[in-house]
């Protein structure tokens, strides 16, 4: 049964990846008409470090953010917080907290964006009334996964969202779905995600998809084994997402001493962003493990540069 599922995603991402650009973009593709796009961006400093080719990596309690499946490498109950500074001065907040046991593991999240305050202002009143307006958007999921075998593991997450445009709110729910595939060879995997599926929202008589993704992506370690005093992990991941061609993610990740981590990646037909760095710290305290990481990305068109921050515990 695993291995025709597998089989079976693999062919349907061969499939979309060989159609004719032109067919796929005038039946799949709707750009500039998603809401809730929020939900694009990537939370865990860690993973957008690695140019966002994380999907077959995440193996904590981040993986709700980018593959369910990843929660059954929990090896601990975990809590992680994300900060991201993003353009125009807005920033995006979050946070996670799961745990394992067994075959079985659960998490949930929770997710903020804050755009920079705006004054309300009128014909009358061009220079601004005094009133700030109402904007961002808010969510929460929560995620459940299962190690089915000691190769293959599955995932799903339920989030709910809210997005406040002043004097009108808009709320919804999506679902991801990912799995993990160990192929046996070395300690190459591969694994799949589907996110942010969910209903079209109506929006002043105006019909809106959320911002569904597909990625496929394979990770393995390029020098030692992981655990080993230094050890280099690459992962390539390919991303089709609906209102945007398709992208590609690469990344490689270097641990030294099981304590510092180096981290850099390119993100492929981007309109922004290109290459990515970053790194991170993992400290045992008194039974415990705290981690911390940063990512920097570089901008085109002279916009600001976002900053990532994440901070862990493994309790």
């Amino acid at each position: 049964m695993y291995k025709r599922l597998f089989i079976g995603w693999s062919l349907a991402v061969v499939l979309l990846a060989w159609s004719d650009p032109a067919d796929a973009g005038a039946i799949v593709r709707r750009f500039g008409l998603t809401v809730f796009s929020a939900q694009e961006v990537a939370q865990d400093a860690r993973g957008i470090a690695m140019g966002k080719a994380f999907t077959p990596v995440v193996d904590d309690v981040n993986a709700i953010w980018w593959n369910p499946s990843g929660l059954v490498g929990m090896e601990r109950a975990e809590i992680s917080l994300n900060h991201s500074r993003w353009f125009v001065n807005s920033q995006f907040s979050s946070g996670a907290i799961g745990f394992r046991k067994g075959i079985h593991a659960v998490a949930v999240n929770f997710m903020s964006f804050a755009p920079e305050e705006v004054e309300e202002t009128t014909i009358l009143e061009p220079q601004g009334t005094g009133r700030m307006l109402d904007l961002g958007t808010v969510g929460m999921g929560a995620a459940y996964a299962r190690r089915f075998t000691d190769k293959l593991s599955f995932g799903v997450r339920f989030m709910w969202l809210r997005e406040s445009l002043d004097l009108v709110d808009y709320s919804t729910f999506s679902i991801d779905f990912g799995t993990t595939f160990q192929t046996g060879f070395r300690d190459f995997r591969l694994a799949m995600s589907m996110r942010n599926f969910g209903k079209d929202i109506q929006i002043l008589r105006r019909e809106f998809q959320q911002p569904l993704m597909f990625s496929l992506a394979g990770a393995g370690e390029l020098y030692g084994t992981k655990g080993d005093p230094f050890f280099l992990t690459g992962a390539f991941e390919m991303n089709f997402t609906i209102n945007a061609e398709e992208r590609y993610h690469l990344g490689g990740e270097a641990w030294l001493m099981k304590v510092l981590a180096l981290r850099a990646g390119y993100m492929f037909n981007y309109d922004v962003f290109s290459f990515v760095a970053g790194g991170g710290l993992k400290v045992p305290i008194v039974g415990r493990v705290l981690t911390m990481d940063f990512a920097w990305q570089k901008s085109r068109y002279n916009l600001e540069v976002p900053l990532r921050f994440s901070m862990g515990i493994k309790l």
